[in-house]
């Protein structure tokens, strides 16, 4: 996984040797893939009479996904983008000392603005923030229920143009969905009051295809 997606980054430094510049680079809609790895952290707070009980978890995994957007060039050197992603993650996440919960990290949809900054002619630095949702299924022997998360993502990368009509691209994401409150979960736990927090890492290579 991680070789894949290094590989993918050498290709992305290396690739100005190879590309075509034109006036025209990240200027119009792209379509594209996306994989790489990520890291989903959940804390889970129980409070019953005794006091509060805690258990965290990082759990890592493959994510896999594309993305669909449209790239403005607002100057010579500013590039200004929308971008809708749809990802997945492989792996699920146990939850120790609660009665065997389990935490499943489904879909994540994203709808994200980047504004970036050409280096050379066919080579972006970039920024990204925007609004994110995060599907969570948490499951033991008498629970199971999912749930949508909204929350934030914000995020740095490079892209670079290989070929007149592909770019490959690099990034780290950081996303945060909230804390939240669960009901049904502290009734079947036996406790008062159970929170989950959740937050994400990751870091992702990916190929666009441009039009």
């Amino acid at each position: 996984m991680f070789k894949s997606v290094f590989a993918l980054a050498a290709l992305a430094v290396a690739a100005p040797a190879l590309a075509q510049g034109t006036p025209e680079s990240f200027n119009g809609p792209f379509v594209g893939v996306q994989g790489g790895w990520q890291q989903d952290r959940q804390t889970l707070d129980v409070t019953n009479n005794l006091g509060t009980f805690n258990s965290r978890q990082n759990k890592d995994g493959f994510a896999y996904g594309g993305q669909i957007g449209y790239d403005f060039r607002l100057s010579p050197t500013t590039v200004f983008g929308a971008e809708v992603a749809l990802t997945g993650r492989t792996g699920t996440t146990p939850l120790d000392g609660f009665n065997n919960l389990e935490l499943k990290q489904g879909r994540t949809l994203s709808a994200t603005a980047r504004l970036g900054y050409l280096v050379n002619p066919d080579g972006l630095v970039y920024v990204r923030g925007g609004y994110s949702n995060a599907r969570f299924t948490i499951r033991n022997a008498n629970t199971d229920f999912s749930e949508d998360r909204d929350g934030f993502q914000v995020g740095v990368g490079y892209e670079q143009l290989v070929a007149r009509n592909v770019s490959a691209r690099i990034e780290y994401a950081y996303s945060r969905f909230g804390t939240d409150n669960l009901p049904a979960l502290a009734a079947d736990l036996g406790a008062n009051q159970a929170e989950l927090k959740y937050t994400r890492n990751a870091v992702t290579a990916g190929l666009n295809f441009r039009f």
